[in-house]
Protein backbone atom coordinates (compact mmCIF):
# COMPACT_ATOMS: atom_id res chain seq x y z
CA UNK A 1 0.00 0.00 0.00
CA UNK A 2 1.37 3.36 -0.91
CA UNK A 3 0.88 6.33 1.38
CA UNK A 4 0.51 9.75 -0.21
CA UNK A 5 1.87 12.76 1.60
CA UNK A 6 -0.77 14.92 3.15
CA UNK A 7 -1.10 18.46 1.97
CA UNK A 8 -1.63 20.95 3.39
CA UNK A 9 -1.75 18.97 6.62
CA UNK A 10 1.64 17.33 6.93
CA UNK A 11 1.84 13.92 8.57
CA UNK A 12 3.83 14.05 11.75
CA UNK A 13 5.69 11.09 13.29
CA UNK A 14 3.44 11.07 16.38
CA UNK A 15 2.22 8.73 18.33
CA UNK A 16 -11.08 -9.29 28.80
CA UNK A 17 -11.25 -10.31 30.34
CA UNK A 18 -9.68 -13.75 30.06
CA UNK A 19 -11.45 -16.36 32.12
CA UNK A 20 -9.49 -18.63 34.38
CA UNK A 21 -9.79 -21.50 31.90
CA UNK A 22 -12.18 -23.48 34.06
CA UNK A 23 -14.62 -24.03 31.19
CA UNK A 24 -18.38 -24.31 31.59
CA UNK A 25 -20.90 -26.88 32.56
CA UNK A 26 -22.50 -28.04 29.33
CA UNK A 27 -26.15 -28.90 29.00
CA UNK A 28 -27.06 -28.86 25.37
CA UNK A 29 -27.20 -32.63 24.88
CA UNK A 30 -29.55 -34.69 27.08
CA UNK A 31 -27.68 -37.49 28.77
CA UNK A 32 -30.34 -39.19 30.84
CA UNK A 33 -33.52 -41.14 30.01
CA UNK A 34 -34.98 -44.07 31.97
CA UNK A 35 -32.06 -43.95 34.35
CA UNK A 36 -32.49 -40.26 34.99
CA UNK A 37 -30.65 -39.17 38.11
CA UNK A 38 -32.24 -35.76 38.56
CA UNK A 39 -33.26 -35.49 42.23
CA UNK A 40 -37.03 -35.41 41.76
CA UNK A 41 -37.46 -36.73 38.22
CA UNK A 42 -39.19 -40.00 37.59
CA UNK A 43 -40.55 -39.55 34.07
CA UNK A 44 -39.28 -42.43 31.89
CA UNK A 45 -38.90 -40.16 28.87
CA UNK A 46 -37.37 -37.25 30.72
CA UNK A 47 -35.17 -35.23 28.38
CA UNK A 48 -33.60 -32.84 30.83
CA UNK A 49 -29.99 -33.00 31.94
CA UNK A 50 -28.71 -34.81 34.98
CA UNK A 51 -28.20 -31.63 36.98
CA UNK A 52 -31.80 -30.43 36.62
CA UNK A 53 -32.91 -29.02 39.97
CA UNK A 54 -36.61 -28.37 39.46
CA UNK A 55 -39.32 -30.38 41.18
CA UNK A 56 -41.75 -31.53 38.50
CA UNK A 57 -41.80 -34.89 36.70
CA UNK A 58 -42.73 -33.72 33.22
CA UNK A 59 -40.51 -33.79 30.16
CA UNK A 60 -38.05 -30.95 30.66
CA UNK A 61 -36.70 -28.90 27.78
CA UNK A 62 -35.34 -25.94 29.68
CA UNK A 63 -31.73 -25.13 30.48
CA UNK A 64 -30.02 -27.21 33.18
CA UNK A 65 -29.79 -24.50 35.81
CA UNK A 66 -33.44 -23.47 35.63
CA UNK A 67 -35.02 -23.48 39.08
CA UNK A 68 -38.56 -22.45 38.18
CA UNK A 69 -41.03 -25.09 39.53
CA UNK A 70 -42.95 -25.22 36.23
CA UNK A 71 -39.99 -24.96 33.86
CA UNK A 72 -40.76 -21.40 32.83
CA UNK A 73 -37.35 -19.91 33.59
CA UNK A 74 -36.15 -17.27 31.15
CA UNK A 75 -32.48 -18.25 30.91
CA UNK A 76 -31.73 -18.96 27.26
CA UNK A 77 -30.20 -22.17 26.02
CA UNK A 78 -26.85 -21.94 24.29
CA UNK A 79 -26.98 -20.83 20.65
CA UNK A 80 -27.26 -23.63 18.14
CA UNK A 81 -23.96 -24.94 16.86
CA UNK A 82 -22.72 -27.88 14.85
CA UNK A 83 -19.42 -28.21 16.70
CA UNK A 84 -18.40 -27.26 20.22
CA UNK A 85 -14.86 -26.25 21.12
CA UNK A 86 -13.80 -26.33 24.78
CA UNK A 87 -10.13 -26.04 25.72
CA UNK A 88 -10.90 -28.03 28.89
CA UNK A 89 -12.09 -31.07 26.96
CA UNK A 90 -15.85 -30.72 27.34
CA UNK A 91 -16.61 -30.36 23.62
CA UNK A 92 -15.95 -31.93 20.26
CA UNK A 93 -12.53 -30.27 20.01
CA UNK A 94 -10.08 -28.54 22.33
CA UNK A 95 -8.80 -26.10 19.67
CA UNK A 96 -10.64 -23.79 17.29
CA UNK A 97 -8.44 -24.70 14.32
CA UNK A 98 -9.23 -28.40 14.73
CA UNK A 99 -12.93 -27.55 14.52
CA UNK A 100 -12.34 -25.41 11.41
CA UNK A 101 -10.39 -28.23 9.77
CA UNK A 102 -13.26 -30.68 10.40
CA UNK A 103 -16.10 -28.32 9.53
CA UNK A 104 -17.88 -27.82 6.22
CA UNK A 105 -18.78 -24.40 4.83
CA UNK A 106 -22.00 -23.22 6.46
CA UNK A 107 -21.26 -24.89 9.81
CA UNK A 108 -21.54 -23.07 13.15
CA UNK A 109 -18.71 -23.48 15.65
CA UNK A 110 -19.47 -22.58 19.26
CA UNK A 111 -16.65 -21.70 21.64
CA UNK A 112 -17.01 -22.47 25.33
CA UNK A 113 -15.66 -19.78 27.68
CA UNK A 114 -11.91 -20.30 27.71
CA UNK A 115 -8.60 -18.74 26.76
CA UNK A 116 -7.55 -20.34 23.49
CA UNK A 117 -3.83 -20.02 22.82
CA UNK A 118 -3.71 -20.38 19.05
CA UNK A 119 -3.87 -18.58 15.73
CA UNK A 120 -6.65 -19.54 13.34
CA UNK A 121 -7.27 -19.57 9.60
CA UNK A 122 -10.70 -20.03 8.01
CA UNK A 123 -9.00 -21.91 5.11
CA UNK A 124 -11.50 -20.83 2.44
CA UNK A 125 -14.59 -22.00 4.39
CA UNK A 126 -17.48 -19.71 5.24
CA UNK A 127 -18.09 -20.53 8.89
CA UNK A 128 -19.84 -18.89 11.84
CA UNK A 129 -17.45 -19.02 14.81
CA UNK A 130 -18.71 -17.51 18.07
CA UNK A 131 -18.13 -17.47 21.80
CA UNK A 132 -21.31 -18.76 23.34
CA UNK A 133 -20.99 -16.42 26.34
CA UNK A 134 -19.53 -13.40 24.55
CA UNK A 135 -16.28 -11.49 24.31
CA UNK A 136 -15.94 -10.96 28.07
CA UNK A 137 -15.47 -14.71 28.59
CA UNK A 138 -13.80 -16.05 25.45
CA UNK A 139 -10.27 -15.09 24.37
CA UNK A 140 -8.17 -16.03 21.37
CA UNK A 141 -4.57 -15.33 22.35
CA UNK A 142 -1.96 -15.35 19.58
CA UNK A 143 1.02 -15.47 22.00
CA UNK A 144 2.84 -12.92 19.77
CA UNK A 145 3.31 -15.56 17.09
CA UNK A 146 1.87 -13.50 14.22
CA UNK A 147 -1.60 -12.52 13.01
CA UNK A 148 -4.26 -14.13 15.21
CA UNK A 149 -7.12 -14.51 12.69
CA UNK A 150 -6.63 -14.99 8.93
CA UNK A 151 -9.48 -14.75 6.40
CA UNK A 152 -7.49 -14.68 3.18
CA UNK A 153 -8.76 -17.30 0.80
CA UNK A 154 -11.95 -15.99 -0.86
CA UNK A 155 -14.21 -16.76 2.11
CA UNK A 156 -17.71 -15.72 1.02
CA UNK A 157 -20.79 -14.18 2.63
CA UNK A 158 -21.73 -15.96 5.83
CA UNK A 159 -18.20 -15.89 7.26
CA UNK A 160 -18.48 -14.55 10.81
CA UNK A 161 -16.52 -14.17 14.03
CA UNK A 162 -18.43 -13.13 17.15
CA UNK A 163 -18.30 -13.04 20.92
CA UNK A 164 -14.51 -13.16 21.36
CA UNK A 165 -11.59 -11.03 22.48
CA UNK A 166 -8.43 -11.14 20.35
CA UNK A 167 -5.14 -10.55 22.13
CA UNK A 168 -1.37 -10.80 21.74
CA UNK A 169 -1.14 -10.69 17.97
CA UNK A 170 2.03 -9.43 16.31
CA UNK A 171 2.85 -8.20 12.79
CA UNK A 172 4.93 -5.01 12.32
CA UNK A 173 4.21 -5.05 8.57
CA UNK A 174 0.50 -5.87 8.59
CA UNK A 175 -2.39 -6.80 10.86
CA UNK A 176 -1.46 -8.03 14.31
CA UNK A 177 -4.92 -9.32 15.16
CA UNK A 178 -6.80 -9.70 11.86
CA UNK A 179 -5.96 -10.08 8.16
CA UNK A 180 -8.73 -10.09 5.54
CA UNK A 181 -7.69 -10.41 1.90
CA UNK A 182 -10.18 -10.68 -0.96
CA UNK A 183 -12.80 -12.17 1.37
CA UNK A 184 -15.96 -11.37 3.34
CA UNK A 185 -16.20 -11.23 7.11
CA UNK A 186 -18.76 -10.17 9.70
CA UNK A 187 -17.54 -9.24 13.18
CA UNK A 188 -19.90 -8.88 16.13
CA UNK A 189 -19.07 -8.34 19.80
CA UNK A 190 -15.33 -8.60 19.19
CA UNK A 191 -12.71 -6.83 21.31
CA UNK A 192 -9.22 -6.21 19.94
CA UNK A 193 -7.06 -5.39 22.95
CA UNK A 194 -3.47 -5.88 24.03
CA UNK A 195 -2.15 -6.77 20.60
CA UNK A 196 1.56 -6.23 19.96
CA UNK A 197 3.51 -4.18 17.48
CA UNK A 198 1.72 -3.70 14.17
CA UNK A 199 1.11 -1.38 11.25
CA UNK A 200 -2.61 -2.11 11.69
CA UNK A 201 -4.54 -4.15 14.21
CA UNK A 202 -7.07 -5.07 11.49
CA UNK A 203 -5.63 -5.13 7.96
CA UNK A 204 -8.45 -5.37 5.39
CA UNK A 205 -7.32 -5.52 1.75
CA UNK A 206 -10.12 -5.76 -0.83
CA UNK A 207 -12.35 -7.12 1.89
CA UNK A 208 -16.09 -6.87 2.37
CA UNK A 209 -16.16 -6.36 6.11
CA UNK A 210 -19.02 -5.47 8.47
CA UNK A 211 -18.40 -4.70 12.16
CA UNK A 212 -21.06 -4.45 14.86
CA UNK A 213 -20.24 -3.73 18.52
CA UNK A 214 -16.48 -3.99 17.99
CA UNK A 215 -13.78 -2.36 20.16
CA UNK A 216 -10.12 -1.52 19.45
CA UNK A 217 -8.22 -0.38 22.53
CA UNK A 218 -4.80 -0.61 24.19
CA UNK A 219 -3.04 -2.02 21.13
CA UNK A 220 0.59 -1.30 20.18
CA UNK A 221 0.33 0.52 16.84
CA UNK A 222 3.51 1.91 15.31
CA UNK A 223 3.86 5.52 14.11
CA UNK A 224 2.19 5.87 10.73
CA UNK A 225 -0.15 2.98 11.51
CA UNK A 226 -3.82 2.59 12.32
CA UNK A 227 -6.30 0.57 14.31
CA UNK A 228 -8.10 -0.33 11.06
CA UNK A 229 -6.79 -0.17 7.52
CA UNK A 230 -9.46 -0.84 4.88
CA UNK A 231 -8.26 -0.62 1.28
CA UNK A 232 -10.58 -1.78 -1.51
CA UNK A 233 -13.91 -3.59 -1.27
CA UNK A 234 -16.28 -2.07 1.27
CA UNK A 235 -16.39 -1.44 5.00
CA UNK A 236 -19.26 -0.77 7.37
CA UNK A 237 -19.26 -0.35 11.14
CA UNK A 238 -22.06 0.10 13.65
CA UNK A 239 -21.25 1.01 17.25
CA UNK A 240 -17.53 0.67 16.58
CA UNK A 241 -15.15 2.15 19.15
CA UNK A 242 -11.59 2.49 17.88
CA UNK A 243 -8.52 4.24 19.29
CA UNK A 244 -5.26 4.54 17.34
CA UNK A 245 -2.98 4.36 20.39
CA UNK A 246 0.44 5.69 19.30
CA UNK A 247 -0.46 5.38 15.62
CA UNK A 248 -1.63 8.08 13.24
CA UNK A 249 -5.15 6.94 12.31
CA UNK A 250 -8.08 5.25 13.98
CA UNK A 251 -9.29 4.30 10.47
CA UNK A 252 -7.37 4.63 7.21
CA UNK A 253 -9.90 4.16 4.40
CA UNK A 254 -9.68 3.76 0.61
CA UNK A 255 -13.03 2.29 -0.45
CA UNK A 256 -16.76 2.71 0.20
CA UNK A 257 -17.26 3.15 3.94
CA UNK A 258 -20.39 3.50 6.09
CA UNK A 259 -20.06 4.46 9.76
CA UNK A 260 -23.05 4.50 12.13
CA UNK A 261 -22.86 5.39 15.82
CA UNK A 262 -19.06 5.13 15.94
CA UNK A 263 -16.48 6.61 18.32
CA UNK A 264 -13.09 7.14 16.68
CA UNK A 265 -10.15 8.77 18.45
CA UNK A 266 -6.52 9.36 17.56
CA UNK A 267 -4.63 11.69 19.85
CA UNK A 268 -1.63 12.12 17.55
CA UNK A 269 -3.23 12.15 14.12
CA UNK A 270 -6.59 11.57 12.44
CA UNK A 271 -9.75 9.90 13.63
CA UNK A 272 -10.66 9.04 10.02
CA UNK A 273 -8.42 9.43 6.99
CA UNK A 274 -10.11 8.85 3.63
CA UNK A 275 -8.09 8.65 0.44
CA UNK A 276 -10.03 8.55 -2.83
CA UNK A 277 -13.03 6.83 -1.23
CA UNK A 278 -16.77 7.19 -0.75
CA UNK A 279 -17.78 8.04 2.79
CA UNK A 280 -20.97 8.23 4.84
CA UNK A 281 -20.94 9.01 8.55
CA UNK A 282 -24.01 9.19 10.80
CA UNK A 283 -24.43 9.76 14.54
CA UNK A 284 -20.71 9.37 15.22
CA UNK A 285 -18.02 11.13 17.21
CA UNK A 286 -14.63 11.44 15.51
CA UNK A 287 -11.64 13.25 17.05
CA UNK A 288 -7.98 13.60 16.11
CA UNK A 289 -4.97 15.47 17.38
CA UNK A 290 -4.61 16.97 13.89
CA UNK A 291 -8.07 16.50 12.40
CA UNK A 292 -11.14 14.44 13.11
CA UNK A 293 -11.61 13.72 9.38
CA UNK A 294 -9.24 14.31 6.49
CA UNK A 295 -10.65 13.17 3.13
CA UNK A 296 -9.45 13.86 -0.37
CA UNK A 297 -9.70 12.65 -3.94
CA UNK A 298 -7.09 13.07 -6.65
CA UNK A 299 -6.53 16.52 -8.12
CA UNK A 300 -9.14 16.18 -10.83
CA UNK A 301 -12.82 16.90 -11.29
CA UNK A 302 -14.38 16.03 -7.90
CA UNK A 303 -16.03 12.64 -8.13
CA UNK A 304 -15.94 11.08 -4.67
CA UNK A 305 -18.68 11.93 -2.18
CA UNK A 306 -18.79 12.43 1.57
CA UNK A 307 -21.98 12.60 3.65
CA UNK A 308 -21.73 13.65 7.31
CA UNK A 309 -24.94 13.69 9.34
CA UNK A 310 -25.63 14.21 13.05
CA UNK A 311 -21.98 13.77 14.02
CA UNK A 312 -19.43 15.52 16.24
CA UNK A 313 -16.10 16.11 14.50
CA UNK A 314 -13.16 17.77 16.27
CA UNK A 315 -9.42 18.19 15.80
CA UNK A 316 -6.43 20.00 17.19
CA UNK A 317 -5.90 21.82 13.89
CA UNK A 318 -9.14 21.31 11.94
CA UNK A 319 -12.34 19.49 12.70
CA UNK A 320 -12.59 18.14 9.15
CA UNK A 321 -10.92 18.83 5.80
CA UNK A 322 -12.24 17.75 2.40
CA UNK A 323 -10.40 18.19 -0.89
CA UNK A 324 -11.57 17.50 -4.48
CA UNK A 325 -14.87 15.95 -3.38
CA UNK A 326 -18.61 16.55 -3.26
CA UNK A 327 -19.50 17.17 0.37
CA UNK A 328 -22.92 17.11 2.06
CA UNK A 329 -23.08 17.94 5.76
CA UNK A 330 -26.12 18.34 8.01
CA UNK A 331 -26.91 18.65 11.72
CA UNK A 332 -23.33 18.16 12.88
CA UNK A 333 -20.86 19.98 15.15
CA UNK A 334 -17.27 20.88 14.13
CA UNK A 335 -14.40 22.42 16.05
CA UNK A 336 -10.67 23.01 15.48
CA UNK A 337 -8.08 25.68 16.22
CA UNK A 338 -7.65 26.74 12.58
CA UNK A 339 -11.07 25.78 11.22
CA UNK A 340 -14.06 23.70 12.15
CA UNK A 341 -14.44 22.74 8.47
CA UNK A 342 -12.02 23.31 5.60
CA UNK A 343 -13.09 22.84 1.96
CA UNK A 344 -10.55 23.00 -0.85
CA UNK A 345 -11.33 22.56 -4.57
CA UNK A 346 -14.53 20.71 -3.75
CA UNK A 347 -17.53 20.45 -6.02
CA UNK A 348 -19.50 23.71 -6.09
CA UNK A 349 -22.60 21.57 -5.52
CA UNK A 350 -21.51 20.86 -1.95
CA UNK A 351 -23.65 22.10 0.92
CA UNK A 352 -23.52 22.59 4.70
CA UNK A 353 -26.83 23.06 6.49
CA UNK A 354 -27.90 23.18 10.16
CA UNK A 355 -24.42 22.65 11.61
CA UNK A 356 -22.48 24.28 14.46
CA UNK A 357 -18.92 25.59 14.01
CA UNK A 358 -16.91 26.46 17.12
CA UNK A 359 -13.69 27.94 18.46
CA UNK A 360 -11.66 28.26 15.28
CA UNK A 361 -9.72 30.99 13.54
CA UNK A 362 -12.46 30.40 10.97
CA UNK A 363 -15.67 28.40 11.44
CA UNK A 364 -15.83 27.37 7.76
CA UNK A 365 -13.04 28.11 5.31
CA UNK A 366 -13.36 27.51 1.57
CA UNK A 367 -11.76 28.49 -1.72
CA UNK A 368 -15.01 28.06 -3.69
CA UNK A 369 -18.60 29.13 -3.26
CA UNK A 370 -20.82 26.50 -1.65
CA UNK A 371 -24.33 26.39 -0.27
CA UNK A 372 -24.20 27.15 3.45
CA UNK A 373 -27.42 27.90 5.27
CA UNK A 374 -28.93 27.97 8.77
CA UNK A 375 -25.61 27.19 10.48
CA UNK A 376 -24.58 28.37 13.95
CA UNK A 377 -21.22 29.93 14.86
CA UNK A 378 -19.70 30.56 18.26
CA UNK A 379 -16.24 31.43 19.57
CA UNK A 380 -14.64 31.81 16.13
CA UNK A 381 -12.34 34.67 15.12
CA UNK A 382 -14.22 34.73 11.81
CA UNK A 383 -17.35 32.72 11.19
CA UNK A 384 -16.73 32.10 7.48
CA UNK A 385 -13.77 32.61 5.16
CA UNK A 386 -14.35 32.43 1.43
CA UNK A 387 -18.10 31.84 1.50
CA UNK A 388 -21.26 33.15 3.13
CA UNK A 389 -23.63 31.22 5.38
CA UNK A 390 -27.20 32.46 5.04
CA UNK A 391 -29.57 32.73 8.01
CA UNK A 392 -26.73 32.20 10.48
CA UNK A 393 -27.20 31.94 14.24
CA UNK A 394 -24.45 33.63 16.27
CA UNK A 395 -25.15 32.90 19.90
CA UNK A 396 -23.92 30.61 22.63
CA UNK A 397 -25.42 27.22 21.68
CA UNK A 398 -25.83 26.24 25.31
CA UNK A 399 -24.22 22.80 25.12
CA UNK A 400 -24.52 20.73 28.26
CA UNK A 401 -20.71 20.45 28.40
CA UNK A 402 -18.41 21.19 25.47
CA UNK A 403 -16.95 19.06 23.99
CA UNK A 404 -18.04 16.07 26.07
CA UNK A 405 -21.81 16.55 25.88
CA UNK A 406 -23.15 18.48 22.88
CA UNK A 407 -26.82 18.07 23.74
CA UNK A 408 -29.00 21.16 24.15
CA UNK A 409 -32.08 21.99 26.19
CA UNK A 410 -35.28 23.78 25.22
CA UNK A 411 -33.75 27.21 25.93
CA UNK A 412 -30.95 26.85 23.37
CA UNK A 413 -31.00 29.25 20.39
CA UNK A 414 -30.44 26.20 18.18
CA UNK A 415 -33.95 24.86 18.82
CA UNK A 416 -36.21 25.20 15.76
CA UNK A 417 -33.55 27.37 14.07
CA UNK A 418 -32.41 24.93 11.41
CA UNK A 419 -33.39 24.50 7.79
CA UNK A 420 -37.18 25.12 7.63
CA UNK A 421 -38.14 22.70 4.87
CA UNK A 422 -40.48 19.97 6.21
CA UNK A 423 -38.22 17.24 4.85
CA UNK A 424 -35.63 18.37 7.40
CA UNK A 425 -37.99 18.30 10.38
CA UNK A 426 -36.94 16.69 13.63
CA UNK A 427 -38.24 13.23 14.45
CA UNK A 428 -41.05 14.71 16.56
CA UNK A 429 -42.28 16.65 13.51
CA UNK A 430 -41.09 20.07 14.72
CA UNK A 431 -38.81 22.32 12.72
CA UNK A 432 -35.22 21.23 12.38
CA UNK A 433 -32.93 21.99 15.33
CA UNK A 434 -29.37 23.00 14.50
CA UNK A 435 -26.72 20.51 15.60
CA UNK A 436 -26.87 17.02 17.04
CA UNK A 437 -30.26 15.43 17.47
CA UNK A 438 -31.86 17.55 14.78
CA UNK A 439 -33.28 16.29 11.53
CA UNK A 440 -34.27 12.90 10.23
CA UNK A 441 -30.81 11.39 10.78
CA UNK A 442 -31.11 11.33 14.55
CA UNK A 443 -32.02 7.65 14.54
Amino acid sequence: MSRLSLSPLALLPLWLLACDGSGIELGEKPVDSIDDTGPDDSGPDDTDTVDDTDTDDTDDTDVPDDTGPDDTGTKPSFPDYDWLVDCNGGGDFTTIQAAIDAATSGDRIGLAPCEYHERINYISKYLDIFGIEGSAHTVIDGDYGGTVVDVEDAESDGTRLAGVSIEDGYDPAGGSALEVYYASLELEDVVFAGNGESLAVAHLIVGWVDMVDVVFEDNEIIAGGEAILTDGGSFSATRLRADCGAGDYAIWQHNATLLLDNELTCAAGYGLYSYHGELQVKRSRIEGGIAGIYAYDEEDTPSERAYIYNSAIGGGVEGARFEYMSVYIGNSVFWGAEAGLALLANSTGSWMVSNVFLNGACGITSDLAHTASHNAFWGNTANTCGLTSASAVTADPGFASFPEDLSIDASSPLVNAGYPDASWNDLDGSRNDIGLGGGRWAE
